[in-house]
């Protein structure tokens, strides 16, 4: 009996366990998101010769990610592939998506790199605004991710061995969009007001001259 009542409390704490470390995964995409990139290559790798990339967010379970990728090559042919991530397993594919809003410190899990540490937070623009961004490390590669999203800005690989390089940047993405200046919404404050005073001044004017008309 005492056996028994062991073996169910060691169940409900291993579920308590893994419900907890689900819910410690925090996934800042959706449905619909997409992010493009631009990719800069030296050297000569097979297969690692794009020029172009864009994944579009198809489905969110959980901590499970599927993608639709799209990549252009550098002789203009493109691959289509549908990928799916999951980030509490370590499914990362190239270290496109971690955990959101991590700090510098937290350790993340790739299957395929091991323990990665964010060893540091900044200010960084892409697409056209300023984000916080993370940054971590493997052997060969520099990544930034997004904070807030967790989703991959920027990488850049040194592989030395081959002499060969990638660098891959944020260029366009429907997650954050460019704010408007403090100097253009000004400009555009003076010449609605210019407009609203050159319609008041015809008005009057009209009005004036109507007037006198009658007269």
């Amino acid at each position: 009996m005492r056996k028994i009542a062991l073996a169910a409390f060691l169940s409900i704490v291993l579920i308590a366990f893994t419900t907890s470390a689900v819910q410690g995964i925090s996934v800042g995409v959706k449905k619909g998101d997409w992010i493009e990139y631009k990719v800069a290559v030296t050297g000569d790798m097979p297969d690692h010769d794009a020029q172009w990339a864009r994944m579009d967010v198809v489905n969110v379970y959980g901590s499970v990610l599927n993608l639709n990728m799209t990549t252009q090559f550098t002789n203009g042919t493109y691959l289509y592939e549908n990928i799916t991530l999951d980030l509490e397993t370590g499914q990362l594919g190239d270290d496109f998506f971690i955990p959101a809003n991590l700090s510098p410190g937290d350790v993340f899990y790739d299957a395929h790199a091991g323990n990665i540490t964010i060893t540091g937070s900044e200010q960084r623009t892409y697409a056209g605004v300023e984000r916080t961004v993370l940054a971590g490390h493997t052997d060969v590669t520099t990544f930034y991710w997004d904070k807030q999203t967790g989703i991959l800005v920027e990488a850049y690989s040194n592989y030395q061995n081959i002499n060969f390089t990638m660098k891959t940047v944020t260029d366009k993405t429907d997650m954050w969009q460019p704010q408007t200046s403090q100097l253009n919404m000004l400009l555009i404050a003076a010449a609605l007001i210019a407009v609203i005073a050159i319609i008041a001044v015809a008005a009057i004017l009209y009005w004036r001259k109507k007037g006198h008309g009658k007269q």
